[in-house]
């Protein structure tokens, strides 16, 4: 995954509160958002379609629907851009139970507040919740509702499927017409109990993505909607060749687009077009020797603009050597189709090895490349390199070598050298005055040009 920490702040007793993001789970209308406090406890945070309801530091039940939330649902892994733009512009204000209790009692119908509270099951006991179901279905009985009071009783048994309670009442003969809905769980059923039909609609995503889609867009749900189309495009059977990026409904930056399709690449590595868009992002994010790695798995030939981004990754200083698979490269730089592209690969690649791992590690490296590549200029500089680094009377030659790949600190050893042996001789005086301008490095330059200058007067 990417490095990059995403934050929400909740609003507690008045003072502001930073949590790290961990993830976020899209389960049924519910959302829960898992970050973690400064302490290093979990906090959850639950919201209602896009409504936020509260917020608790939670140890999670097993078997919770918080804990089925995260393992059925639909789940993004921070960073993640659509969390970003979910949690966008919101305040969350946190209330105490009792407040949260009133608060969706007066707006959201009895269904509605069953519903959100059994997602509290890891820290209200069951009975609590149980007995605030049987309030609402015996209310809306006594008033002659009896589908109202039915649906109360379906949304118990997603969250209690064993409470006899419920089950008996529902094979009662008042409510055998009610029951005949939710047995055959087709179209008649989303009419009667839209509720209960998305929660049945989970169960199989791919089959009932057209119906779920056209509810997300009906509630302006673009986040609902979003995570969906990425979940099924990521998970389906048959991979869709359509670009990632035009399934999603929210407008998205550049680097939030990258970080998306990482994010894709990563849960679903075996995606082709995920694999080529991923290394592009990678690039954009300067995740470079991620990108290299990426590459360089695939051990096939590399596409022109591939290489061209190859050569860039090798270039910018972001990219840490010691990261990339070297053999993996190697590998790659070998397959005959590449050989095109070796020339300018190694140009730019070895000057960033050799400061990395020095000339010995880099030829010995190399040697693999040499067969069939021996008319690569690059190759035979490193060549004779190697041949010369040990030769006294070679220290000249050897530093314009190092000079050329941009080996500065080498070139000015061999320079160096060369002037204690020939300390009348202004060439290597002249090369040092080159290399330090070159590096930058203006004072040192300025006093081997005095002394260059000073040895040409003598000469003469």
């Amino acid at each position: 995954m990417i490095e990059q920490q995403q934050n929400v702040t909740v609003i507690s007793n008045q003072r502001p509160v930073q949590l790290r993001v961990e993830r976020l789970a899209i389960h049924h209308r519910m959302k829960i958002l898992e970050a973690v406090k400064s302490n290093g406890s979990k906090f959850y945070l639950f919201f209602y379609k896009d409504d936020f309801i509260t917020g608790k530091t939670v140890d999670v039940k097993n078997g919770s629907l918080i804990e089925k939330a995260f393992q059925k649902g639909i789940v993004l892994q921070a960073p993640h851009p659509l969390i970003n733009h979910f949690l966008a512009d919101r305040t969350l204000l946190l209330k105490s139970t009792k407040q949260v209790f009133q608060s969706v009692q007066k707006h959201y119908t009895p269904q509605e507040t069953s519903f959100i509270f059994s997602y509290f099951d890891s820290f209200l006991s069951t009975d609590t919740l149980i007995k605030l179901m049987r309030k609402h279905f015996y209310e809306y009985r006594r008033n002659g509702q009896l589908r109202k009071a039915f649906q109360i009783l379906a949304i118990l048994l997603h969250f209690d499927p064993t409470n006899k309670w419920a089950q008996e009442l529902t094979r009662k003969l008042e409510y055998q017409k009610m029951r005949s809905f939710y047995d055959v769980e087709d179209t008649e059923l989303r009419e009667v109990d839209p509720l209960y039909s998305e929660i049945l609609a989970y169960n199989e995503l791919e089959k009932n993505h057209m119906y779920l889609e056209s509810l997300f867009q009906k509630d302006k749900r673009t986040t609902d909607l979003s995570a969906l189309r990425l979940h099924l495009y990521l998970h389906s059977s048959n991979q869709d060749e359509r670009d990632p990026l035009t399934i999603i409904e929210d407008s998205l930056t550049e680097s939030e687009s990258a970080l998306l399709l990482w994010n894709m690449y990563d849960e679903a590595p075996q995606h082709k077009i995920l694999r080529e868009k991923a290394f592009q992002a990678l690039m954009y994010l300067k995740k470079t020797s991620e990108a290299i790695n990426l590459l360089t798995a695939r051990k096939a030939a590399f596409t022109a603009s591939e290489s061209e981004l190859l050569m860039k990754a090798f270039h910018e200083e972001e990219t840490d050597f010691t990261k990339i698979n070297l053999l993996l490269l190697q590998d790659c730089l070998r397959i005959k189709e590449n050989r095109v592209l070796l020339e300018g690969l190694l140009h730019t690649l070895i000057p960033r090895m050799l400061n990395e791992y020095g000339l010995t590690y880099v030829y010995n490296w190399l040697k693999p490349l040499y067969e069939g590549n021996q008319n690569l200029a690059i190759l035979s500089t490193i060549q004779t390199m190697v041949e010369i680094q040990d030769n006294p009377d070679k220290q000249f030659q050897l530093g314009k070598l190092y000079h050329k790949l941009k080996q500065y600190d080498e070139a000015i050893t061999c320079f160096d050298w060369e002037m204690e042996l020939h300390p009348t001789d202004p060439t290597p005086v002249q090369w040092l005055t080159k290399v330090y301008r070159e590096m930058g490095k203006l004072e040192e330059s300025n006093t081997y040009m005095s002394i260059y200058s000073k040895m040409q007067r003598i000469s003469h």
